[in-house]
């Protein structure tokens, strides 16, 4: 690795070495399903610990799109069983693999023209917390504000754009059959460009303004402010929030009022700005929301925040509308036409017909006087759907926009579901409708 890089970025290694951590993973997940089996013992082992280990390390030290996905494992119950995920989501909250403070102290300087202890009264020399993209240290201005400092991880822009090299082979493969329906470049696009756009922190900074005026009618929720003149494109600075991890809240004893609560602040930051501005945060994993001790909710991690299209936004805030009072759409497939979905199949009806069966799922939460997160089957059953019918699925491309929305949906109903949240969620959606929309 060259010196002035701490994440491998070499695009065969990297492949390499998640193609080994998958079938090492998937090795040691099968022997214990089948060790249980045998024995018919319902207690962690071993085998399914050392493979969230291995996942944390090995996706810790690669950083960037791999670290992403390890987030993504840590927020999906039904992609690990629960002793490996619990141990992967320690990628929400540790730095494996950190950067030592030389390094760190070598890229402030390069980035704003002095080093850490010349332009903060205090700075931590070990971290915080880990990013996919950097590491966050605690640090102190000159007037006494506490603010945290996300440093970028030396050679992860080369590391993303080989991950996204990697990826785009894929892709192109699926292209070059001809067939429209497999054509995913306009995704791939869309993801690379928010990703990349997640390297320029001066562009998350102009995008935590942003999402602050689109929260500005939800005093219940914290966008803690940036730091002008101790940020740069590698350097982040922002007000410290002191709370409790969402995380934390969810592996705790909370009663069902407080985990309802919170939920309730979930719902309010993913879909108030939405409904407000336009605006979602399409990165809503647990590690980016914090309970205050004052009961509000801290929203962190602006880098993948998108302005909708008015086209898209007004469906879907039209569905939102009919779902606070307490209908479902009965047009869905023709709505999601209007929003710029195209249907490539022969039979538009059929098309609508399923788009309908999707709707009814996802739904549900919002039609029930009181829906239960944990004990209802919605993310499966999303899923069912599309595995019942794949090929009429792969017919319905929504636009690339919707890459991102989807993203904030999803993420948000699985913090819901990991929250264990019960309770009314159509009246936090009718209240969202009351405090109004700009535009």
């Amino acid at each position: 690795m060259a010196d002035d890089e701490h994440v491998p970025s070499g695009r065969l290694r990297r492949l390499s070495r998640l193609a080994y951590l998958t079938a090492r993973t998937t090795g040691d997940l099968l022997a214990a399903q089948a060790r249980r089996k045998l024995t018919g013992e319902d207690v962690p082992h071993d085998d399914l610990r050392k493979a969230g280990e291995r996942i944390l390390a090995t996706l810790g030290e690669l950083k960037g799109a791999a670290l992403k996905l390890g987030q993504a494992l840590a927020m999906d119950p039904d992609a690990l069983p629960e002793e490996a995920r619990s141990v992967v989501a320690k990628l929400l909250s540790q730095a494996p693999q950190r950067m030592d403070f030389a390094q760190v102290a070598e890229l402030v300087r390069a980035e704003l023209g002095q080093g850490p202890h010349e332009l903060f009264a205090e700075f931590s020399e070990e971290p915080l917390a880990a990013a996919s993209l950097g590491q966050v240290h605690a640090a102190r201005l000159a007037d006494g504000r506490e603010v945290v400092v996300k440093v970028q991880y030396p050679g992860v822009d080369k590391a993303l754009e080989n991950d996204l090299a990697n990826a785009s082979v894929l892709v192109r493969g699926f292209a070059l059959t001809g067939n429209a329906a497999l054509d995913g470049r306009p995704y791939y696009e869309e993801m690379r460009a928010s990703l990349m756009r997640e390297l320029d922190y001066r562009e998350e900074a102009a995008q935590a303004e942003a999402y602050r005026q689109a929260a500005a009618r939800y005093p219940e929720l914290v966008v803690p402010r940036v730091v002008p003149e101790r940020s740069g494109r590698r350097v982040l600075c922002l007000e410290r929030l002191h709370g409790t991890p969402l995380l934390e809240l969810m592996e705790s004893g909370a009663s069902a009022e407080e985990r309802f609560r919170v939920a309730r602040l979930l719902v309010l930051a993913i879909w108030g700005p939405f409904y407000a501005e336009r605006l979602v945060h399409g990165d809503p994993h647990p590690g980016n929301f914090f309970v205050l001790p004052d009961g509000r909710l801290g929203v962190l991690d602006y880098g993948a925040t998108k302005l909708l299209s008015t086209r898209f936004a007004s469906v879907y805030r039209a569905f939102l509308e009919e779902n606070a009072a307490g209908r479902a759409h009965p047009e869905v497939g023709p709505m999601l036409k209007k929003a710029g979905f195209r249907f490539l199949g022969d039979d538009e009806e059929e098309a609508f017909e399923f788009c309908q069966r999707m709707a009814d799922v996802v739904q549900r939460p919002i039609l029930a006087e009181d829906f239960d997160f944990a004990a209802d089957g919605l993310v499966s059953d999303v899923r069912r759907v599309f595995r019942n019918e794949p090929r009429l699925a792969l017919t319905i491309k929504p636009p690339a926009e919707a890459l991102l929305f989807y993203r904030s949906a999803a993420g948000l109903a699985q913090d819901l579901r990991l929250l264990k949240a019960r309770g009314n969620f159509r009246a936090v959606l009718k209240e969202i409708q009351q405090r109004g929309s700009a535009w």
